[in-house]
């Protein structure tokens, strides 16, 4: 028994035996009447859809491509893609909230298997709706209850921080960050401060940042002060290098101690400790939640929490690497 057989019994077109079987559409009563009499007479069932052919692509949108930590994640990802025969459609929010959904929607249209995203927001009304995407969706680097999704904790990178300022004895300490004062690294790092007797003057905290506040701040609180910052904790490695810039003619980046967070390229060359996040872990993990999500695998947890390290170090350290060609001429 087909549609086209119910329309033909009922007296009614293909078109309106779909209205009613999708409640659909404006329907008479005497038709609706009809087509369902003619449902239950032949115990039709609704086909299930036809299931969506894999293109063995995914997509990658990413909040920042010039942030080194996000370039390794890419690395990786691409990697395992590749392990796995499948393929990778990168895209760059640039923070930009309607950027990385015009990209959701540009994934719809690529008929992408599924997407990977380091969100620009993890507000409810902008994760939510991913659950309705044709596509599973595995938020990296940070983690919401409502998508699965894997990060590092964050806050206890803050800890660790806070902890080994304490150790050092040091009762001068600062904060930058490239976010507001709502970060879970900053969270981190001032409770532990606070639960342990050490201050954390506002004077002290600059968040967010532009590059002349930052020179305000590093010539207030560093060049100038009588009782300069012996601590300085930056919210990735980024922001720790602008600071390691501005003392950098100074001898004062051995008398401060600047940490940063990511242990990105920028603190091993650079020379200062920085917090590390496992990110081949969080791309590995990832990576194998979305190959379970397509195989409609039951995942019970939706969230995935791994744990940084601090890595300390007061001198470059970065390893040379073999290098090929990056272009071949004849």
């Amino acid at each position: 028994m087909t549609i086209r057989d119910i329309a033909k019994y009922s007296g009614v077109s293909i078109a309106t035996v779909s209205r009613v079987i999708n409640n659909n559409g404006k329907v008479s009563d005497a038709a609706r009447y009809s087509v369902e009499a003619a449902i239950a007479k032949f115990n039709y069932q609704k086909p299930e859809p036809k299931r969506k052919k894999a293109t063995k692509l995914f997509g990658v949108i990413v909040r920042n491509m010039s942030n080194p930590f996000f370039a390794k994640l890419i690395d990786v990802l691409e990697e395992e893609a590749y392990k796995h025969g499948r393929s990778i459609l990168l895209f760059n929010s640039r923070n930009n909230l309607k950027l990385e959904q015009t990209f959701l929607e540009e994934c719809k249209h690529h008929n992408v298997d599924g997407v990977f995203l380091i969100p620009r927001s993890l507000k409810e009304q902008h994760i939510r709706p991913l659950q309705s995407l044709p596509f599973p969706v595995i938020l990296l680097t940070v983690t919401s209850p409502l998508c699965l999704s894997i990060g590092t904790h964050h806050k206890h990178g803050g800890n660790l921080v806070a902890e080994h300022f304490i150790k050092q004895g040091y009762r001068r300490i600062g904060f930058i960050g490239s976010t507001n004062q709502q970060s879970d690294r900053f969270i981190g790092f001032q409770n532990t401060l606070l639960n342990k007797g050490r201050e954390l003057n506002e004077e002290r905290i600059l968040t967010p940042y532009t590059v002349e506040s930052l020179k305000e701040f590093v010539q207030s609180h560093i060049l100038s002060s009588d009782r300069p910052l012996e601590a300085l904790f930056c919210s990735d490695d980024i922001s720790a290098s602008h600071v390691y810039n501005l003392l950098n003619n100074t001898n004062l980046t051995k008398q401060i101690e600047i940490v940063g967070f990511d242990d990105t390229f920028i603190a091993q060359s650079l020379g200062f400790s920085s917090v590390h996040q496992p990110m081949h872990q969080i791309a590995l993990r990832g990576f194998e939640l979305m190959l379970d999500a397509l195989n409609k695998q039951e995942i019970q947890q939706t969230e995935f929490l791994l744990e940084p390290k601090l890595i300390l170090r007061n001198t470059p350290h970065l390893l040379a690497q073999k290098r090929s060609n990056e272009i071949l001429k004849e």
